[in-house]
């Protein structure tokens, strides 16, 4: 008896370790918040970029036009870039909540991107720099205040 509740113990340390760690590593990655990106006949921002944001945001935008183009079976070409606008996500969801899934109650800097082919417009959520999600039903994220 005394063994499983050592074992219980320590598997709720781990846990609660890792929950840390992970809530920890979401709000690591703070910047000075950016406005806008917006592509139309060239590419203009509102507001400049530092060229790591600028770099990271511009991999995330060419991220989710390759997922549109595999999903729907659109060539890239096709697939305009509407806005893609610094949020803040009110959880590790990035605003795209699954049925039957958990997320960290933690504040998510990153991206609502828009996308458009063909008079269909698309949406894609991402953290600061690497993930990029489908979202078909989302969530209002928080804007950043300026």
């Amino acid at each position: 008896m005394l063994k499983l509740h050592r074992v219980k113990h320590n598997l709720f340390r781990i846990g609660l370790i890792a929950g840390v760690g992970l809530a920890v590593i979401g709000c690591n990655q703070v910047t000075e918040p950016q406005d806008l990106y917006k592509e139309g006949d060239a590419t203009q921002m509102l507001q400049p970029l530092p060229t790591s944001s600028n770099s990271s945001l511009q991999n995330l935008v060419e991220k989710a036009k390759e997922d549109l183009a595999q999903r729907f079976s659109i060539p890239v070409i096709q697939i305009n870039l509407i806005e893609a606008v610094e949020v803040e996500w009110s959880d590790s969801s990035l605003g795209c909540p699954q049925p039957d899934m958990f997320y960290l109650q933690v504040i998510m800097p990153g991206y609502r991107i828009q996308l458009e082919s063909g008079g269909n417009m698309y949406e894609y959520h991402s953290n600061r720099d690497t993930y990029v999600i489908y979202c078909e039903n989302s969530i209002s994220p928080n804007l950043p205040n300026p």
